[in-house]
């Protein structure tokens, strides 16, 4: 039987706008009322022809790295898929699901979905000298690049897009959680909790007093916890789907 536990529950999506349409769908189809609120905007950072001339020079490459859904989503256009390309590296499930869209499939994906466990699982595969395309957001941590360059490795890091605040739904995310209209309050970047941290500013405790805040992994869990705000739901799983998942398990509970 379908779990129904988040029938009638509020939930705000905080997604750019791009991302935020499948994971209402999800909600819907589980009984609850998504409102979408992005807290953050995706962009390019790099003229299509640098794209373009960037994607020419893959054969140049043994690794093509990427740890976002969108990394692939501005740079992959531009890719010829019918020349021979590098191994490919990504971060999880949802990144390699992007990927199969052009029919592409990753030699590499980490069985815990972090830039961490990526670059323990690539380092040993790398040969001295060996040159890694590394396609990233402007907010990506060093962490990767730099265990790979520890690894002998040549390692370019090319921004094919930018994260910023998304400043439109302010007065309504403002007005719904002062009207105690929110149950749920989704988080699903690091760059999302410091857009809210900003909005909220010190009056943060107070509007979310009675708002379950879930993350989507333990880095964005981090970043909350660090500007002071609880969280309540945390997957093991770091996809759209676990963070549904966590969220129904949650309100299973007796009295939630």
């Amino acid at each position: 039987m379908t779990n129904r536990a988040l029938a009638g529950k509020t939930v705000l999506v905080t997604r750019d706008k791009e991302q935020a349409a499948s994971f209402s769908a999800k909600l819907r189809d589980a009984g609850a009322v998504p409102i979408e609120i992005p807290l953050i905007a995706i962009r390019p950072a790099a003229a299509p022809e640098a794209i373009a001339a960037l994607a020419e020079r893959l054969e140049e490459y043994r690794w093509l790295v990427l740890t976002s859904a969108n990394a692939i989503r501005f740079f992959f256009p531009h890719v010829s898929l019918s020349r021979p390309l590098p191994n490919i590296a990504v971060v999880g499930r949802k990144t390699a699901a992007a990927l199969a869209e052009y029919g592409v499939s990753p030699a590499l994906v980490p069985d815990d979905f972090t830039a961490e466990r990526l670059a323990a699982m690539l380092a040993p595969r790398l040969k001295q000298g060996e040159r890694v395309l590394f396609v990233k957001g402007d907010l990506a941590s060093p962490t990767l690049p730099e265990a790979l360059r520890e690894a002998g490795a040549t390692v370019d890091e090319f921004i094919v897009y930018r994260t910023m605040p998304d400043t439109s739904g302010e007065e309504q995310l403002l007005t719904l959680l002062r009207e105690r209209k929110l149950d749920v309050l989704t988080l699903m970047s690091p760059s999302a909790v410091r857009s809210l941290a900003r909005l909220l500013g010190g009056e943060a405790n107070e509007l979310l007093s009675g708002v379950t805040v879930a993350c989507i992994g333990p880095v964005t869990k981090k970043a909350a916890e660090q500007e002071g705000i609880a969280v309540h739901i945390c997957p093991a799983d770091y996809t759209a789907d676990g963070i549904m998942k966590a969220m129904e398990q949650y309100f299973s509970t007796e009295g939630r």
